[in-house]
């Protein structure tokens, strides 16, 4: 935990962030109606995103937003990964993607062409792909960062780090000399073995990171998932770092725990299969009117995705807590949040919970298309079904 004064100024900044936001969002409703159960989501836009015309679209996901009032309009900058871009290396066996960005200001409705970021480099810990990561434009330092996962030829998964200072991410970042940042299991190795964890040592596969928030005293917290094959179980964790490099478990608003669990999700309105859920993969936070709305996917069987029709549950659900406590402790309103039309693994994907001067939007992936909606006021349906887009 931290120091009482430590803990009060990082909250003063969050409250200074929502009193921003609540200035730029007073007419509109906010996530808190969503909860209560008198705002709901509609429709907006959606998007693929072909390498070619006509070429592949259905990898090119793994999606993360960045919002920024740019000469007065709202823009979007939307990172992704991209596939079928080059010929695959022979040493490049199981994947080969970069992740580019693209923007938008009409709400998705048109987008972009899209501008590299991160690409594989031979003989580096990103020499076979960057995928599934997050984005951050710190603007005191007038940086974007840029964090995901990536594979080199021995077939392990790590986090690498980048970064590119300007107000807008137009062109590559430049990758962090001691990438990779994060070794399988280097963090989950060390929340798992705080005294009361409610995950075990053997926990291993930080992915899926997202920088929720920068504190006032430099420190940037990445939220990730984590595997133990063992025991069947994942779950989703919380670290803090100034520079990506030296990474802390405790400390600041840290709950030294694991903020996700099957403790979670096991009492979910959902007929589990034999096991019970798994737990939490990607995850996604936006911090509201003094909360931190925490949008994560949970399944059943494993945490691998298994398409075959109606067998495996793969839903979403949301939680809530006015800072990062430890798992089973966040506030849950009725859970699952987001079912797929189509009971399948992985048939909803990449979702992302964001926010402009405008309002709150929710995107996931499913039936092949990226879609967007907007929170409006009006009475919820729960749980949202998630299916093919309107036409």
């Amino acid at each position: 935990r931290p120091s009482g004064s430590q803990h009060d100024r990082i909250m003063s900044r969050l409250a200074a962030l929502a009193l921003l936001a609540c200035c730029t969002l007073c007419a509109a409703v906010d996530l808190d109606d969503l909860w209560q159960g008198t705002a709901h989501f509609e429709f907006v836009s959606k998007a693929r995103f072909p390498t070619t015309p006509g070429g592949e679209f259905a990898a090119n996901v793994g999606f993360q937003f960045v919002t920024r009032v740019v000469g007065g309009v709202d823009t979007w900058f939307l990172f992704h990964r991209e596939y079928a871009f080059a010929p695959q290396p022979a040493y490049c066996q199981y994947d080969f993607a970069r992740i580019v960005v693209r923007n938008s200001t009409d709400q998705g409705r048109t987008w972009s062409d899209k501008i590299v970021v991160a690409t594989p480099i031979p003989n580096t810990a990103q020499e076979c792909a960057i995928v599934d990561g997050a984005g951050y434009y710190d603007e005191e330092s007038n940086t974007w960062q840029y964090i995901g996962q990536c594979l080199a030829r021995d077939h392990t998964w790590r986090l690498c780090h980048y970064s590119r200072t300007g107000a807008l991410p137009d062109g590559l970042f430049t990758p962090n000399p001691r990438n990779p940042v994060v070794n399988g299991g280097q963090l989950w190795s060390q929340i798992c073995s705080q005294p009361g964890a409610h995950c075990q040592v053997g926990m291993v596969d930080e992915g899926t990171p997202e920088i929720v928030l920068k504190d006032s005293s430099g420190f940037y917290y990445v939220t990730f998932h984590g595997w133990d094959a063992a025991r069947d179980r994942s779950a989703r964790g919380i670290a803090r770092t100034q520079d990506f490099v030296m990474w802390y478990v405790t400390g600041g608003l840290l709950p030294g725990d694991a903020i996700f669990t099957s403790l979670d999700c096991d009492t979910w309105n959902i007929s589990w299969a034999k096991g019970g859920c798994v737990g939490g993969g990607e995850g996604t936070m936006l911090y509201s009117n003094g909360y931190f709305y925490h949008l994560i996917e949970a399944p059943d069987l494993s945490l691998a995705c298994i398409t075959t029709p109606n067998m495996q549950n793969w839903v979403l659900g949301l939680l809530r807590a006015t800072t990062f406590l430890p798992t089973p402790r966040w506030g849950e309103a009725r859970n699952p949040a987001v079912v797929p039309a189509v009971k399948q693994g992985c048939y909803i994907q990449y979702h992302r919970l964001f926010q402009d001067s405008n309002g709150t939007y929710l995107e996931y992936w499913a039936d092949n298309w990226m879609q967007i909606f907007t929170l409006v006021p009006g009475p919820a349906t729960w749980p949202i079904v998630a299916g093919p887009p309107p036409s």
